[in-house]
């Protein structure tokens, strides 16, 4: 609101609940707000990753507009919310590793069914 020329002597004879709907307008709807900017940011990166020709259909079809989204804005989860998400990302990702590396050493095992046995 103080962009758009108020003073603060403007803003205190404001009516209260038009100080309010220009306060949400200017912090959640305006078009430059930092929400909008990520929004198109990630949408302009996401159509341009998907219109290479350089990335696998498989790429394509994982690839998704919330990969771009640096700050987390577009998910609308709260900084705990979003610490305690990628916590679990991480922590499930680990998971899937450790059970890949069990597979093979299980299949590498397995392999030799004579058991070296001729």
């Amino acid at each position: 609101m103080h962009r758009r020329g108020f003073s603060p002597q403007e803003l205190d004879e404001l009516d209260p609940e038009l100080f309010h709907q220009l306060m949400i307008y200017d912090q959640r709807i305006e078009p430059n707000g930092s929400r909008f900017q990520m929004m198109m940011f990630a949408n302009l990166c996401h159509l341009l990753l998907a219109s290479s020709g350089n990335l696998s259909e498989r790429g394509r079809k994982e690839a998704s507009v919330l990969d771009w989204d640096f700050y987390g804005i577009l998910q609308n989860l709260t900084s705990g919310e979003l610490s305690d998400k990628l916590e679990e990302k991480k922590t499930n990702e680990a998971k899937k590793q450790i059970n890949s590396i069990a597979e093979t050493i299980k299949a590498l095992a397995t392999k030799d069914k004579n058991n070296g046995k001729e």
